[in-house]
């Protein structure tokens, strides 16, 4: 089976690309079948985690599905997936040498802010809360005297309601780091430099296509 992967940094946009190739492509949306975002914080609020049982007899049953087809559609999420706890991906998925094709997503760095902003913003106290007992939680597994008071400034930032400063602080000092490792990893077949949701779809949707028709030929 042929596999296209989408790489980038978090809030890129990677996951609603997803859902508009999905329209015209078999996908496999690894965060909607795990029930998280994917991101360190991605368990948070409304969503709740899928067991790992419940993870791999959805996600083996949607890998046969793909295979039908002979290709499919998935954002690269790494061997593991999860927030409190982490689910494990099958091999097919998580090694990045089974990825065919590597389409790295990238966008304006205020888009990708205000992007991370709408996703985790606390909508009441209640998820307020939640979010500063989340970033507590992290900062305990941290040893560096540098990541624990880059975490607890985040934190002070939630505290003020400042939301766009703290989404950047944890965009450059923790998640930047993690999805770099695998970017580096990377060398892409396509970028994809998205401003606009559709358009990026259509780019991508005209690659693929591209693609499965010169392995036919």
């Amino acid at each position: 089976m042929i596999i296209f992967g989408l790489f980038g940094k978090t809030g890129c946009g990677k996951t609603e690309i997803l859902r508009e190739l999905k329209k015209k492509h078999p996908v496999i949306d690894i965060e909607e079948i795990a029930g998280t975002r994917g991101s360190i914080l991605g368990d948070l609020y409304d969503l709740k985690m899928r067991t790992q049982e419940e993870f791999d007899r959805i996600i083996e049953k949607e890998i046969k599905k793909a295979g039908k087809y002979g290709y499919v559609v998935v954002e690269y999420e790494g061997r593991k997936i999860g927030g409190d706890y982490r689910i494990k991906i099958p091999e097919l998925l998580a090694n990045i040498k089974n990825y065919d094709y590597k389409i790295l997503i990238d966008c304006p760095y205020e888009c990708q802010i205000k992007r991370l902003v709408n996703i985790y913003k606390p909508r009441n106290e209640r998820e307020k809360e939640m979010l500063i007992n989340k970033l507590f939680i992290l900062r305990r597994d941290f040893k560096k005297p540098d990541m624990i008071d880059m975490l607890d400034e985040a934190i002070s930032l939630i505290k003020n309601d400042q939301y766009f400063e703290a989404a950047k602080l944890l965009e450059e000092k923790l998640y930047r780091v993690h999805y770099m490792r695998n970017i580096k990893n990377i060398k892409p077949d396509l970028v994809v430099y998205n401003e606009d949701v559709k358009k990026s779809a259509e780019i991508i949707d005209k690659f693929i296509k591209e693609k499965l028709w010169m392995r036919k030929s």
